[in-house]
């Protein structure tokens, strides 16, 4: 289930979260009908954009179930949604705690991170993320962010590059790989990769980010 996805800094950094994991119920019929209405209603929630009102409904789940760590990690997503990032962190830990390779939360608590500009510790998560997850486009993606953000712009095109290969269809990574090739004075290379990411900015429908990329395209052809 893709609960929401998430877009900061440059182009934009992509959070998605996988399939909600299986649970043991420590509760009564009654409470764990509860239980699962107020995570379904909590991730409907999410989904709406409607974030306080999520918190409130993972709120419950967890005081419920304080050891349904999907829970913490999706609450943690929904606080960091309204710029509560020192309490999405706690959240995120907290979900580490009870399992210690979940994916997302690695990846999310690193998207906090580099929000909060700790982009060591950003790197540190999306590493880790890599390790459970090899496959991790999001963690690529979000971890070349970080390089761009540190400057090291070979280690962000490296990593672009991966989350391209993985999803060639990831649009921001095209668009923020253009800008990184920019700033190494690569234009002719760059306004293709802006190119590519117009182009399947306006096949998905986003159009604000089509608009924000072709008016970036028109600044690197000056």
């Amino acid at each position: 289930m893709n609960h929401i996805r998430q877009k900061i800094a440059v182009l934009g950094m992509t959070i998605l979260f996988g399939a909600t994991p299986a649970v043991v119920y420590a509760a009564t019929p009654s409470k764990q009908t509860d239980f699962q209405e107020y995570f379904q209603q909590g991730v409907q929630k999410l989904e709406q954009g409607n974030f306080s009102a999520a918190i409130a409904d993972f709120d419950k789940v967890v005081q419920q179930n304080p050891k349904f760590y999907e829970g913490f990690c999706l609450r943690g997503l929904a606080k960091s949604q309204i710029g509560d990032l020192p309490a999405a962190i706690t959240d995120f830990n907290q979900a580490l705690q009870l399992n210690p390779n979940h994916v997302d939360a690695y990846n999310s608590r690193g998207t906090a991170h580099a929000q909060l500009g700790n982009l060591q510790k950003a790197i540190a998560d999306f590493n880790t993320t890599l390790k459970i997850d090899p496959q991790s486009v999001d963690a690529y993606y979000n971890r070349g962010l970080a390089y761009f953000k540190q400057k090291n712009t070979q280690a962000a095109i490296a990593d672009f590059n991966q989350a391209i290969s993985l999803n060639p269809q990831l649009a921001d990574a095209y668009g923020n790989r253009g800008l990184a090739k920019y700033t190494l004075g690569d234009q002719r290379s760059a306004i293709a990769d802006l190119q590519q990411a117009a182009t399947l900015f306006r096949q998905q429908g986003d159009t604000a980010s089509y608009q924000q990329t072709q008016t970036l395209i028109q600044q690197v052809q000056r």
